[in-house]
């Protein structure tokens, strides 16, 4: 999946283990994203905002599906963290404290210490341009209604229409329903540069300069957005319990009617997550007229082998064309 890249805005905090502890309710599905410490310690005790509906049955499955997919797409962000980026960059906040502290020889051991850290790093690669050194999660939902959804959007469109331009704002400040894994990277082009310098101005007794120098250093960190919209996720995790009941030849009453409500649970992330505009509306149709392929076919007692290769394929785009940064 592609990744939307920004510069930090400001500086992050010392990197920590990191100890995440999401969770979201929506229509009666709840996701736990499970977080690790840079060695791999799970989150114990994580806990959702609200639990599934008491008397849906399928509740416990689309919730495990859902975390396993989100869980593994955090795992592999974690396992691209460098250590000896890690290090340098807590060497660097090291150094800034030390410099507050007064200890000018101290704050330049640990510059250093971080010098010596990225050397290692470019020499195991030197064409690395971004070393990744924290993994962050963040998760923004909407607990709304397609039809609530296009209530506020034309809201917003008559606002805009009327140059009521904060009104708008506020009105779609919350439209979202997005899972958000962000990584953190430390520039290797600027950053080892700026921070040999800051120590060159300690050297001179210059320490306030160093000091900027190496808040300028930490402020050029590269955030890296990888957005998982959650219709979407909740959508293909439904089609995913759905597609052996549907490929079953002889299903019973019960099967049958669970398969039905599979599909339109899913149908309704799918008409969530066009009311709030991910992907590309060409997309989205395209998911929903595949879907509707899938509930022709299994109606009633309806089967048949395949139903769900195209419309796996087209959630892949979709996914693709969330993380696609917009055109000025």
């Amino acid at each position: 999946m592609s990744a939307i890249q920004q510069p930090a805005a400001a500086r992050f905090g010392q990197p920590r283990s990191l100890r995440l502890n999401v969770g979201i309710a929506l229509m009666g599905l709840s996701l736990t994203a499970p977080g690790c410490s840079p060695q791999g310690d799970p989150v114990d005790n994580a806990q959702n905002v609200a639990a599934p509906a008491a008397n849906s049955a399928d509740a416990t499955p689309r919730v495990t599906t859902l975390d396993n997919r989100v869980g593994n797409q955090i795992a592999d962000k974690r396992r691209t963290l460098i250590a000896d980026a890690i290090s340098a960059l807590q060497e660097s906040y090291t150094a800034l404290d030390l410099m507050a502290a007064g200890n000018a020889d101290k704050a330049v051991a640990a510059l250093a210490r971080a010098t010596g850290k990225l050397d290692i790093v470019l020499a195991a690669d030197p064409e690395l341009a971004l070393a990744p050194v924290d993994v962050r999660v963040a998760t923004h939902d909407v607990i709304a209604t397609p039809a609530d959804v296009k209530q506020l959007r034309d809201q917003a469109e008559a606002a805009l229409d009327d140059g009521r331009l904060q009104d708008a704002r506020r009105l779609i400040a919350g439209m979202a329903s997005e899972l958000v894994i962000s990584t953190v990277n430390i520039p290797l082009a600027s950053y080892p540069a700026a921070i040999k310098q800051a120590a060159a101005l300690i050297h001179a007794d210059r320490t306030a300069q160093a000091r900027a120098m190496l808040e300028t250093a930490l402020a050029t960190l590269v955030v890296q957005d990888t957005i998982i919209p959650l219709p979407l996720a909740r959508a293909e995790a439904l089609l995913a319990l759905a597609q052996p009941l549907a490929e079953k030849a002889q299903r019973n009453a019960d099967e049958t009617a669970r398969l039905q409500r599979l599909l339109a649970d899913a149908r309704l992330q799918i008409e969530l997550a066009q009311s709030l505009g991910y992907a590309t509306r060409d997309d989205l149709d395209a998911l929903s007229d595949e879907l509707k392929v899938i509930e022709d076919k299994t109606q009633s007692a309806g089967s048949g082998p395949r139903l769900f290769d195209r419309i796996k394929a087209l959630f892949s785009q979709a996914s693709r064309q969330a993380n696609t940064p917009p055109q000025p």
